[in-house]
């Protein structure tokens, strides 16, 4: 008879590996999974029937297969919900979610937050157009669904994941017209102990760059797009070099004609769950806000862990061993008592852990941006997806002494979305802090329902009971 129940949000390497130490512990353990299969973003599956190519490379293959088979493995001891939208998250802990068309509630012992990142993009004119989408979003397209989001790309971005992209979809036969990367991919070589650290990452991140370099796909260091082009389709692209200061270098314009424009300039921590459970948050200048937590992953509320990229932006490998030993300090604070999970197995952990936590460090600032990239957008630049809000209201508020981003939030309704800021909350606290000339202190407030659910999904809550005088 297992003892105590353990809830983790989110079935990448963190929460799978979690997973699997909550349960090797004796514990109840249900994983929520926003995916249709085990795997996160990196570990991504296709549908079986699909029987789709990876076009990764043979180590991360590996990893993959291995994680996934030690997850299959425990077969019932780990209940996982797949297609599950977590829309709320309370001290208690209380977790709502919605599958199978219904809303349905779980009060465990503890929760651990796995629920990694979003990417992140800056604005400019035509970012909105169809045409332009994330890189990551375009690499789930052909992990998920093996299909090309298009067949002539353009991929520009920040840090190391627009090159494995642009490998990707060269490998499963787009047409890369160009690479543009702000920082040159072999300017994270400044550290050579670091690189050793990480030399598992290092040997994957070279096959990428093979092939790149054997598709001969232009590469444009420095350079930043500054304007999609199109009417309702996206046509073209304009990329120019910036200085410095992040500033565009006259005559330096380039325009080319693509089907897509895949960007990615590091990642936002999605922290909207930790911010609903009242954890204390830190604030992160390349991913924004993250809960607080100690060496195994515990925040300030007992009840409640946090683990990979939602407590920090690491990387896969730090995630799969951080989940490991996050796993079973949970199952130890539900128990009562030291977990069964080996401690050989945990001590590996630390020392993956912290091995690549020095290779990570050289790869932050690959992902630094300079200030002058949010002065690319124009006045009349959406911000703001969801609620139609320009740059010139966002800075119109700031104007008017509305300098934090919930302050904005109230005075121009951005992040009052279906996406409940999460597009648009790291552009807002960039052009706030330029205007304070401070980080900002806090995150927008996120509000129950964190996803868009329909009325259907709410009011089919099985085990509510209407009271008799209703």
């Amino acid at each position: 008879m297992m003892g105590g129940h353990v809830v983790i949000v989110g079935a990448g390497p963190a929460g799978m590996s979690a997973a699997i130490s909550v349960a090797e512990a004796g514990c109840r353990v249900t994983v929520l999974d926003e995916a249709a299969r085990p795997g996160g973003q990196i570990f991504r599956q296709a549908a079986p029937e699909l029987k789709a190519p990876s076009y990764a490379t043979e180590a991360e293959q590996r990893r993959k297969a291995a994680l996934l088979a030690d997850f299959a493995s425990l077969g019932k001891a780990i209940t996982y919900v797949a297609q599950a939208q977590v829309i709320s998250a309370f001290a208690g802990p209380e977790i709502q979610y919605v599958a199978d068309d219904a809303t349905h509630t779980l009060n465990p012992d503890a929760v651990i937050l796995a629920t990694g990142v979003r990417e992140k993009l800056f604005p400019f004119e035509g970012w909105t157009l169809p045409g332009v989408l994330g890189a990551g979003g375009a690499q789930s397209i052909l992990k998920a669904q093996n299909v090309l989001p298009g067949k002539r790309i353009v991929i520009a971005g920040a840090g190391p994941l627009p090159m494995v992209v642009a490998a990707q979809m060269t490998r499963a036969g787009a047409d890369v017209l160009a690479l543009a990367q702000l920082h040159h991919v072999l300017s994270m070589g400044s550290n050579p102990l670091a690189l050793l650290a990480g030399r598992a990452s290092v040997l994957e991140g070279l096959g990428y760059l093979s092939t790149v370099l054997r598709a001969r796909i232009p590469q444009l260091t420095g350079y930043v797009p500054i304007r999609a082009e199109g009417d309702t389709q996206l046509k073209s692209v304009v990329l120019a070099k910036l200085d410095a200061q992040g500033q565009v270098i006259g005559g330096s314009q380039r325009r080319v004609e693509t089907d897509v424009l895949a960007l990615n300039y590091g990642f936002v921590a999605n922290a909207e769950l930790a911010t609903m459970m009242g954890v204390d948050l830190r604030f992160d200048e390349f991913s924004g806000w993250h809960p607080v937590i100690d060496d195994e992953g515990r925040t300030s509320d007992p009840s409640v862990f946090a683990c990979g990229d939602t407590a920090g932006l690491r990387g896969s490998y730090v995630a799969q061993a951080e989940g490991h030993i996050v796993g079973a300090a949970a199952a130890e604070q539900v128990l009562g008592q030291a977990a069964k999970t080996g401690q050989n197995s945990l001590v590996q952990a630390r020392k993956a852990r912290a091995q690549q936590l020095k290779f990570q460090s050289t790869l932050r600032h690959t992902l630094k941006l300079p200030d002058g990239v949010w002065g690319i957008s124009t006045p009349d630049t959406i911000i703001c997806r969801c609620e139609g809000v320009r740059k010139a209201e966002i800075l119109g508020a700031l104007e008017h002494g509305h300098r934090s981003v919930n302050a904005i939030k109230r005075n121009t309704r951005c992040g009052m979305g279906w996406c409940n800021g999460r597009s648009c909350l790291h552009s807002v606290s960039a052009l706030a802090s330029q205007a304070t000339g401070e980080p900002p202190q806090t995150p927008m407030t996120p509000r129950p329902v964190a996803r868009p659910v329909t009325l259907g999904e709410l009011a089919n809550a099985p085990g509510y009971e209407v009271p008799d005088d209703h």
